[in-house]
């Protein structure tokens, strides 16, 4: 399991640091990653993708979403004007980012025939060193939360028949993750329709932790044991790589039935 992390300070009279790191490792039962994962930390950027299982190119799929996020707020973080809002600029950009990637996957799936129909899900989050602002772009199921004072809240909303389900009051949240229909999506990149997604942004206070995953940690994982694990990690060790690792760790052994993969940003 490699484990990929840097740490990126400003240049603000009063700095934040942001450090990133990520990982992703395959699981006890799928015999290929259909999990990607994207760090741009000198410029406070992760990524996650999950592609579609059972179909046709879900590891190109999620690769290629992945980069084409990376790609786009990277370029957008060159591209920023002086005095250019930083909501302003990549709230735009988080925009771009879906439609590049499914453009993406549209080009290679003409280019390859027997790739056509590849899809995958996509969270990527910016992180600014300078005003601890961030920005979330968001499609699927994979997830963002945001871990503060020991808590750990879920910033996404799943793109699934059973939040749909949830949200209409059919069905309550403790028996949705045990429902046979919990990953079956409403969107995603790749598939005919593009998909709206959601893009929204907000300001970190010092020492929030945020996490992207894909469903194969939360499926195997509940959020108070995600919670645990940040707590503890963070405070004995001090350092995401360990986290990262302990939480992957957990969700293989409690079962590994997916993919799993992190990403941590820490705002300090």
């Amino acid at each position: 399991m490699a484990i990929f992390s840097s740490t990126f300070a400003s240049t603000h009279p009063v700095p934040h640091v942001v450090t990133v790191a990520g990982s992703t490792v395959i699981g006890r039962i799928r015999k290929r990653n259909e999990d990607a994962l994207s760090l741009v930390p000198e410029q406070g950027i992760g990524v996650v993708a999950d592609g579609m299982g059972g179909h046709p190119g879900g590891d190109v799929a999620s690769r290629l979403a992945a980069d084409a996020a990376a790609r786009v707020l990277r370029e957008a973080f060159v591209r920023r004007g002086a005095g250019e809002g930083f909501d302003t600029c990549f709230l735009e950009a988080m925009e771009q980012v879906t439609r590049a990637a499914h453009e993406d996957i549209h080009a290679r799936g003409r280019m390859e025939p027997t790739l056509r129909g590849m899809g995958t899900t996509l969270t990527a989050m910016i992180l600014d060193a300078e005003t601890g602002g961030w920005v979330i772009g968001h499609v699927g199921d994979s997830r963002a939360y945001r871990f503060r004072d020991g808590g750990l809240e879920q910033l996404t909303r799943d793109d699934t028949w059973i939040q749909q389900q949830i949200d209409d009051n059919v069905l309550q949240p403790e028996h949705a993750r045990r429902s046979p229909f919990a990953h079956l999506l409403t969107q995603c990149l790749g598939l005919e329709e593009a998909p709206t997604p959601q893009v929204f942004a907000g300001r970190g206070e010092p020492g929030d932790v945020y996490l992207l995953c894909t469903d194969g940690l939360v499926g195997m994982l509940d959020e108070e044991v995600l919670a645990e694990i940040l707590g503890t990690r963070l405070r004995d060790a001090g350092e995401l790589n360990a986290a990262i690792q302990a939480l992957l760790n957990a969700a293989v052994e409690a079962g590994g039935h997916d993919n799993v993969t992190a990403v941590l940003l820490r705002l300090d």
